[in-house]
């Protein structure tokens, strides 16, 4: 009926579209239409549900190591579950074999226990400690009790401050529960042990244990980290949280923390939690991560990755966690002030886009845009979801644009919103009472390239490609007789991929510091470097940075909002006039299919378990194994040159405050910049050395303000 009544149809292009391809369409229709007369061996009485072969299904439960799984199953069919044994790891000595279920989980109560455990822990020089606290906020959370453990199956919880808790009592009480040592006696004893340099402190993200001890004046140390002896070990291929390690190389579920805490409203902090299931719950963590050390220790020599857990992971910890305590003064008034103008601003573009709609509606309804753009206003390219609105997500807004000053002015007004939302209205809610300033916290081992994230909150994503964006990092300032100074490494990716790739091109126009978008849009485009325009360059540079990341022809075309063909041609032109690079990218992917991984400069090792996929998968997969050496050798200079660096300022009055991708931030006397950016930039500009002699020199650019958008 469409086709038949094409003319019908009021748009030109849409209808033209119908009538020149009603013969393909017709076809299509017919491809896609279901053959009712293909014979089945089967009637709707064989599909009708069955419970499951009980054998059948726990073998295959089994035979997939779902292990949590396997026994909710067991349980519901009346099944004993299957014994499913953790994964072996080649050549691992044989942690002792004592089932969680026997082991010995006992509360310390009072101060000669607690000796009794410190002389034990004197015996063997290694201890498993963890913390258990209030809260995830570090910088305000309680130190509620501590757990330690040198044995498998032996462990014990000291705890310090649980209150009693009557059922009949909505809020519980304020009282201490009986069978505590007072928090000031646990800590005496303790103290010596925990800073003593001969007993290594074993724990599960160390950093967040650290910080808490800190908090009660204990500097702990030193340190292994479970969680990152993993995370050298096993990055890109699974989590590396203490459960997930627990099940899949214990065998073993941990105790749930929900449970004990609630949900919601009623949910409780752990010093409400009754001492008899707080203890097995904590006892139990301490434990676990004894046995996931006992069995990964011996492994990283191994798998040729202790150099990297040595020297780039295990020391960056005491590094972060003492950045994440000074954290860093913001101005609630500025932002406060963002907020109002951001407010105002958007009222201002919600008007002209009523203007342009025709109407009011909610701008912030994608259902409601959906509808205007395409049925009102009759927008081509409209996609419907599975709930039966539009697609209105920015990369339909942005081919929008082209057509109509509405989706631009949408953008526009989003931008604004997240802006606002994200940035001043959040960041307000983030500054700590007592310091007046905002503590960032950061994740060691969440990329698998090695670079670090920050959240709580994430002060990495502040866009600074608007005015609007640039203008938030006004806010962060500087204390009373302080300056913030910012250094910056240069193009550092792409001067480790001029090394690693080989690019003679590109090796000496670092060299000679030339322009390298600039002498990239010279080479393909043929244009002098002494006639290079603004747009030139921008494309360049676009490609440059694309191809690093295995942009493809159609995600630089919509970049640079040119023809698919054109943007394919630059590309192309490109590994013409740089032919290094497309031998570095079939080369690394030949390395990753071959041995499932790829290593940075510096050894880390990024496991790429996608490798061998098929379909979109396996694209993806491939551009990640291509960008991991080049993202992770720049990851692992930064790590170097943040462990390097509270040594070569110590006798100058700064302090380094954040790490932004390439950029280091600090916090300075007036009257010691100069001598601050003198000894940052030497370490951050030889932090390869010794293990790697890079063929191009890495620059660092440094600046210097009452604020971080001046000092950036």
């Amino acid at each position: 009926a469409l086709l038949d009544r094409a003319e019908e149809i009021k748009q030109p292009k849409r209808r033209q579209t119908l009538i020149d391809n009603a013969d393909q369409i017709r076809l299509s229709r017919k491809l896609v239409q279901l053959d009712e007369d293909t014979p089945l061996d089967f009637t709707l009485d064989d599909l009708e549900v069955r419970d499951p072969d009980p054998d059948k299904l726990l073998g295959f439960l089994a035979e997939m190591e779902f292990r949590t799984l396997s026994k909710r199953v067991a349980e519901i069919l009346g099944k004993e579950a299957p014994v499913i044994e953790a994964p072996a790891v080649p050549d691992a000595p044989a942690v002792a074999d004592i089932p969680f279920e026997t082991a010995e989980y006992v509360q310390v109560s009072d101060a000669a226990a607690l000796q009794a455990w410190i002389d034990q822990i004197y015996e063997f020089g290694y201890v498993a400690v963890d913390t258990e606290t209030t809260g995830l906020d570090e910088m305000v959370a309680e130190l509620v009790g501590i757990s330690l453990c040198v044995e498998p199956g032996k462990a014990c919880y000291i705890p310090l401050i649980h209150k009693t808790h009557s059922g009949d009592d909505l809020f519980g009480s304020d009282d201490l529960a009986e069978g505590q040592i007072a928090t000031e006696e646990a800590l005496r004893l303790l103290t010596p042990m925990l800073e003593d340099p001969a007993i290594m402190k074993i724990g599960q993200n160390m950093k967040y244990d650290s910080k808490i001890f800190a908090q009660v004046g204990i500097k702990v140390a030193p340190i292994d980290d479970t969680m990152l002896m993993s995370y050298v070990m096993h990055a890109g291929l699974h989590g590396h949280g203490m459960d997930a390690l627990s099940e899949r190389y214990l065998g073993h579920t941990p105790i749930p923390i929900k449970p004990l805490l609630g949900s919601g409203k009623s949910a409780i902090t752990f010093d409400k939690v009754p001492l008899e299931q707080a203890v097995p719950y904590a006892a139990e963590d301490a434990d676990i991560t004894l046995r996931l050390w006992q069995l990964f220790k011996p492994q990283l020599h191994r798998v040729q990755v202790t150099r990297v857990y040595e020297t780039l992971e295990r020391p960056l910890v005491p590094v972060l966690a003492a950045m994440e305590r000074s954290g860093i003064k913001v101005d609630r008034d500025t932002l406060s002030r963002m907020s109002n103008a951001f407010a105002q601003k958007m009222a201002g573009l919600e008007d002209e886009i009523y203007e342009l709609a025709g109407r009011k509606f909610n701008v912030g309804s994608p259902k409601q845009l959906g509808e205007i753009l395409f049925d009102e206003m009759g927008l081509e390219g409209g996609k419907k979801g599975k709930t039966g609105a539009y697609a209105t997500g920015a990369d339909v807004l942005e081919d929008l644009a082209t057509e109509h000053d509405l989706p631009g002015r949408i953008l526009d007004w989003r931008q604004l919103s997240k802006l606002k939302s994200t940035y001043t209205d959040a960041l307000q809610d983030h500054i700590n009472k007592d310091t007046g300033r905002v503590h960032t916290s950061y994740s060691i081992a969440g990329a698998s390239t090695g670079r670090l994230a920050s959240t709580d909150p994430n002060l990495q994503n502040i866009p600074i490609r608007s005015e609007e964006g640039r203008r938030i990092r006004e806010a962060f300032v500087a204390e009373e007789g302080k300056v913030l100074v910012a250094l910056d490494y240069s193009q550092i990716e792409l001067r480790i991929l001029a090394h690693i790739a080989d690019i003679p091109q590109l090796k000496q126009a670092f060299k000679d510091g030339i322009d390298i978008h600039a002498l990239t849009a010279s080479e393909m485009f043929g244009v002098p470097l002494d006639e290079m325009t603004p747009d030139i360059r921008r494309q360049a540079k676009a490609i440059n940075f694309g191809v690093i990341y295995g942009i493809s022809g159609f995600g630089l075309a919509r970049n640079l909002r040119i023809p698919r063909a054109e943007a394919q041609g630059f590309i192309d032109r490109y590994f013409e006039r740089f032919p290094g690079i497309r031998t570095y990218m079939d080369d690394t992917k030949a390395f990753a299919k071959e041995h499932g991984y790829v290593q940075t400069l510096f050894g880390r090792k990024i496991n790429t378990p996608e490798i061998a996929a098929k379909g979109p998968r396996a694209g993806f997969a491939q551009r990640a194994a291509i960008n991991a050496p080049i993202q992770g050798t720049a990851a692992d200079v930064i790590r170097r040159a943040m462990i390097r660096m509270p040594d070569a300022i110590k006798d100058i009055p700064a302090t380094m405050l954040l790490q932004v991708h390439d950029e280091l931030l600090f916090e300075v006397e007036k009257g010691s910049e100069d001598a601050l950016i003198n000894a940052a930039r030497d370490v951050m500009e030889n932090a390869s050395e010794p293990v790697v002699k890079l063929d191009v020199k890495l620059t660092v650019d440094a600046g210097k303000g009452a604020n971080w958008a001046e000092a950036h």
